[in-house]
């Protein structure tokens, strides 16, 4: 039975919409003969995208009717206003299903954080609990100026996601760094400098809410526990 894909559908209904039957086959390459075929593949993508994107059941013939019948200036079954109105429903519709999915995401998110920090403390006896909400490992502890917002931090660190793949470092990279502790820095990591002395090494393990958050980085994804290993050389007036 063949798959039938939306994005392929408009394209073929765009591209030689008459009146009658559309018979579709997607097993068929498509053929790009001059501009005009590119664009249109790329104007039914785009719009493939954002019909998947609304999280309605498309009911995909009356759609490729609706379309056909516009492209061929057919009398329409809904007036102006009314068309308006479904679409206005339609967005409505549209923000509650990525309001749902979002809530949906971020509560797997979080009960796989919570099982992982749960392991965590249960497996590494080390391991602490900040009243920040973030969780640290003394590796070594330093016996220099305590770090304070507004002070400068030296230091090297080691960043990596839960699994151990390490996905940024200083150590063989660069030199260490040397920045004022500030809340310009994510959050976790403004909280563990000031949990941290000059000369000391941690290894602190922080929620996404803590870390990248929901929208994450280049390099980190979105919703990630990421844990971070930072060695203070030293803790100076600015």
């Amino acid at each position: 039975m063949k798959r039938i894909l939306l994005a392929a559908l408009c394209i073929a209904m765009l591209a030689s919409c008459q009146k009658g039957k559309v018979v579709v086959d997607t097993e068929k390459t498509p053929a790009f003969t001059n501009k005009n075929d590119s664009l249109s593949w790329a104007l039914g993508f785009s719009a493939a995208q954002n019909f998947a994107s609304t999280g309605v059941d498309i009911n995909r013939e009356i759609l490729l009717q609706a379309i056909c019948a516009t492209l061929d200036s057919l009398q329409q079954p809904f007036t102006m206003q009314q068309t308006a109105s479904m679409l206005m429903e339609l967005d409505q519709r549209a923000a509650m299903n990525r309001e749902q999915s979002q809530k949906n995401e971020l509560n797997e998110y979080t009960i796989q954080e919570e099982s992982y920090f749960t392991e965590l403390m249960k497996s590494n006896s080390n391991v602490k609990k900040s009243d920040k909400g973030f969780y640290y490992e003394v590796l070594k502890e330093g016996n220099g100026r305590k770090g304070e917002t507004g002070l400068v931090a030296v230091f090297d660190y080691k960043g990596m996601f839960t699994n151990g793949q390490i996905f940024d470092q200083t150590y063989g990279n660069r030199d260490a760094i040397t920045y004022v502790i500030s809340n310009d820095m994510f959050p976790g990591l403004f909280e563990a400098f000031q949990t941290m002395k000059g000369g000391g090494k941690y290894r602190f393990y922080f929620p996404y809410e803590m870390a990248f958050g929901a929208r994450g980085t280049q390099d980190v994804p979105p919703y990630s526990t990421v844990i971070y290993e930072i060695e203070l050389h030293e803790v100076r007036d600015l």
